[in-house]
């Protein structure tokens, strides 16, 4: 399924790499480049939020099923400066019936936490790995 993430324009433009990915765990980084920066020059919580989203749905992706974005909690606690690195961390809280939930935690080189926050994802009954891909 990597490739298939890579190979998504809006995935390859956010620039992450993943680190690791399965059905309960995934760690991403992307590279703090000037091309997501806000004004302030840290980066934008809007790109922040588009790879933590991108991120927690490959995760939710990854039992087996495509995955859609419920809700989306992202608290901005510090500004990412001075760091090469920004770090995605999502580990799943609960599986229910169609729903899951992750536990996001973002961080910068030094291991600062910079954003926490919590999203949910309805897993659909289409499969995701076979003719349907389309990630």
């Amino acid at each position: 399924m990597i490739p298939e993430l890579y190979a998504n324009k809006y995935n390859s433009f956010i620039g992450f790499e993943i680190m690791e990915l399965s059905s309960t765990y995934s760690k991403a980084r992307i590279k703090c480049d000037s091309r997501l920066h806000n004004t302030y020059g840290s980066i934008h919580g809007g790109a922040l939020l588009s790879f933590v989203d991108a991120m927690a749905g490959a995760t939710a992706s990854m039992s087996g099923h495509y995955a859609t974005t419920v809700s989306a909690n992202l608290n901005f606690l510090l500004p990412a400066v001075n760091t090469e690195y920004i770090y995605c961390e999502c580990m799943k809280l609960k599986t229910g019936k169609h729903i899951l939930v992750f536990d996001i935690r973002v961080t910068d080189d030094d291991g600062n936490l910079l954003d926490s926050g919590e999203f949910s994802f309805f897993a659909s009954k289409v499969p995701v790995l076979g003719d349907n891909l389309k990630f």
